[in-house]
């Protein structure tokens, strides 16, 4: 063998193995690589996507106790109220006609917060808002109604907080 047959690969074997295509062409891999780039790019969103509804429910839930809490509270005041309406009503009733403004005017601003008075003479008995204390039948009426008023009951926001004792017929 010659010096100019050691430095020419040309003819071995192991130099003429076929190279790939797409390492021969840079589109390919540079396609192949902006792929792989998309689905990262697809994934990172998709998680963002998936936390910002996740604390999206959380900062709902977080304000839904939060107003729930304050309803509960506010609840626990009203209902530390409901003896003094109870006074003045009584007072009324025998006759102390100046305490109908203090009346008045409580009732109006625990109203515009959602306060109802529950109970009229008249209305249907239901058992989520009346309290029976004693029940005459009446064989004109097919279903119960209130007869009689005892004690006033009231809702706050829809919640019972306090049912109408009250005297049924029917």
């Amino acid at each position: 063998m010659g010096e100019d047959e050691a430095t020419t690969p040309e003819g071995d074997p192991e130099t003429d193995l076929p190279i790939s295509e797409e390492a021969e062409n840079p589109e390919t891999v540079e396609q192949t690589a902006i792929e792989q780039l998309q689905s990262e790019r697809d994934s990172y969103l998709s998680d963002l996507q998936r936390i910002q509804a996740d604390f999206d429910n959380f900062r709902r839930q977080a304000q839904k106790r939060q107003t729930d809490l304050t309803e509960y509270a506010a609840s626990g005041i009203v209902e530390k109220l409901l003896p003094v309406l109870d006074a003045c009503e009584a007072a009324i009733q025998q006759g102390a006609t100046d305490v109908k403004p203090i009346q008045s005017s409580l009732l109006e601003t625990l109203q515009a917060r959602g306060l109802a008075i529950v109970g009229a003479v008249g209305e249907e008995f239901n058992p989520d808002h009346h309290e029976a204390v004693s029940h005459e039948p009446s064989e004109d009426a097919e279903t119960s109604t209130v007869h009689e008023v005892m004690r006033s009951g009231y809702t706050w926001n829809g919640r019972t907080i306090r049912p109408a004792m009250v005297r049924v017929k029917g």
